[in-house]
């Protein structure tokens, strides 16, 4: 139906109670496994999850489970696991956080960056203690062996990475810095500030609507610090293919609207300091993700419409490099930084395109 698989079209269709679906199309913009459904005039995106993967989408199952539409996301209406998919309200609207980024009006870029600020602060208010509780109780029920909680090892695998690349480069082996990586998240565990989150807030991972922008993607949701999600402003976007540049003050006034949405939350003695650490968390971890396939090979040319993998990996080791919060970091990432730079050259890590006019 439309280039979806008869598998999946039936299994939807009978777990809305349905004969079959009016139409089933994949949708526009690439998301993977996500198609547009309509039955009586109405919509719906259906989203299966990878064949073969034992958890079956859990994460985001759980928590559109526990969220039941709060905060504009998409309200969970039924679900199926053979094949593994969910069935779930249309987030109608034009457009995403990413697509004003990659445009060329800078107003409209940083509209739709603030909305992003807000819902992320909305979302985060959603995500009272019942809700975290439930999210909890239902990631355990549906995948007893996903932890709500996973930064820790997604920090000890990141070192882990750098453990190889710093002996492919001949480099001393810092063990004190990844040390001190692999604790890091242990700096972020007051339960005060604990929000559910998408986990992967990139700038094309909401809709643009016409009541405001609605977070839409869980597949990777968990349970977490508010610094880590605020800190995309800053670091920035330390799980995203467009990781461009954000101006600064640009950012900063995201941020702002952000502690104006949140409220006292967001006022809390030590939030900037959070916000600090969380920042230099990702830009110290996530050049892990991409030194492998950056020391393959110069990636310019792919026709991504984000910055290279290069470009993305200096941006955040000269960052780190240059604050002195975690001193063997710091020289981890300034040896790393020097020796990539001797390799590449200078590979700069451009502003959004949206913004590129106001620097002309």
């Amino acid at each position: 139906m439309g280039g979806v698989d008869e598998t999946v079209a039936q299994a939807s269709a009978r777990a809305m109670r349905l004969d079959a679906w009016d139409e089933l199309v994949p949708l526009p913009g690439g998301r993977g496994g996500a198609s547009l459904a309509t039955a009586g005039g109405a919509s719906y995106v259906v989203k299966r999850y990878p064949s073969g993967d034992p958890t079956g989408g859990a994460r985001e199952r759980a928590a559109l489970h526990a969220l039941a539409g709060a905060a504009g996301t998409p309200e969970l209406l039924a679900e199926a696991d053979e094949p593994a998919l969910v069935v779930m309200s249309h987030v109608a609207g034009s457009g995403s956080l990413a697509d004003a980024l990659l445009g060329v009006d800078p107003a409209a870029a940083e509209d739709a960056l603030l909305q992003w600020a807000e819902a992320l602060a909305h979302l985060h208010a959603a995500g009272t203690a019942r809700v975290r509780t439930a999210f909890t109780d239902r990631l355990a029920e549906r995948a007893p062996a996903l932890a709500p909680r996973s930064l820790t090892s997604d920090f000890a695998g990141a070192a882990e990475r750098y453990v190889a690349v710093l002996d492919e480069l001949g480099l001393s082996p810092h063990r004190r810095a990844l040390d001190d990586l692999r604790g890091l998240p242990t700096r972020l565990a007051d339960a005060r500030d604990e929000v559910l989150t998408p986990a992967d807030t990139c700038p094309d991972n909401n809709v643009l609507t016409a009541d405001g922008l609605s977070l839409i993607d869980f597949e990777h949701a968990e349970l977490r610090h508010r610094a880590w999600d605020v800190a995309y402003l800053r670091a920035p976007w330390p799980s995203c293919w467009c990781a461009w540049r954000l101006p600064a003050d640009v950012a900063e006034r995201a941020v702002d609207r952000y502690r104006m949405a949140s409220g006292p939350a967001a006022d809390a003695p030590g939030f900037d300091a959070d916000l600090a650490l969380a920042t230099l968390g990702w830009q110290a971890m996530t050049p892990a993700w991409f030194l492998a396939g950056a020391l393959e090979g110069d990636d310019r040319d792919r026709g991504s419409r984000g910055p290279t993998r290069r470009a993305f990996v200096l941006h955040r080791l000269a960052a780190v490099a240059s604050t002195d919060a975690l001193p063997a970091v710091g020289e981890m990432a300034a040896d790393l930084h020097a020796e990539l730079v001797r390799r590449w050259g200078e590979v700069a890590l451009e502003v959004a395109p949206a913004f590129r006019s106001d620097l002309r």
